[in-house]
């Protein structure tokens, strides 16, 4: 989810959970897909690059979709 000083903050079945980030991999960002394999965390890059991805593409819709509605709301 993201990083916040010493500790990364990650979504686990809906609840939040504070890990510190020595025990990540080196590298890890925010929005990074981790999963635990044997006893260590791995960034899953491709699950990683593909969530983005739907982000980016849902941001985009919004943008071209929805702006309008979006600026009046925020006037």
């Amino acid at each position: 989810d993201r990083i916040e000083g010493e500790y990364v903050v990650l979504e686990v079945n809906g609840e939040m959970i504070d890990i510190k980030k020595n025990l990540m991999p080196n590298g890890i960002k925010e929005g990074d897909i981790v999963e635990v394999v044997d006893d260590e965390y791995v960034i899953l890059v491709d699950e990683t690059i593909k969530y983005k991805k739907v982000i980016e593409d849902l941001f985009n819709d919004l943008k071209e979709n929805h702006w309008q509605s979006f600026t009046y709301l925020i006037q």
